[in-house]
């Protein structure tokens, strides 16, 4: 996750090398200001959003229990799924003063993403790719 991968790019930024953060976007949410910090110390960090909008882990156990007791299945979104509003992990990075882009949705775009963000932090500068992935 995202604290960890700053304390990785800390490391990292002293060996000339780059730390890639697969970053679910539930988790993101519990300590964003590692953003800040990242971009504060010029971190050589690139984050990758694995962002389904929800806590979906959470969301099939809850509603596989509530198959099991017999309790129906329509409410096990409610405090599972980031949704209504949409986060755009982008502008949360943008508002610590980290670049980036997305959200993507389309897959043809994230090579290019992927090059722009990886040439970003090898200048030194942390970067976040949002991506819109599959709620499963």
């Amino acid at each position: 996750g995202a604290p960890a991968s700053v304390g990785a790019a800390l490391a990292a930024k002293s060996r000339n090398r780059i730390v890639i953060n697969i970053q679910t976007d539930g988790d993101l949410n519990y300590a964003p200001g590692v953003l800040w910090t990242a971009v504060h110390h010029q971190l050589p960090m690139l984050t990758i959003m694995h962002n389904n909008r929800a806590w979906h882990q959470e969301l099939t156990f809850v509603d596989f229990m509530t198959g099991v007791r017999g309790r129906g299945t329509d409410r096990g979104h409610i405090g599972n799924v980031l949704r209504n509003p949409d986060i755009d992990y982008r502008k949360m990075a943008e508002g610590y003063g980290m670049k980036g882009e997305g959200p993507i949705s389309d897959p043809k775009l994230l090579a290019a993403a992927f090059k722009r963000g990886v040439d970003t932090v090898k200048r030194g500068e942390p970067y976040m790719i949002d991506v819109i992935t599959q709620p499963r």
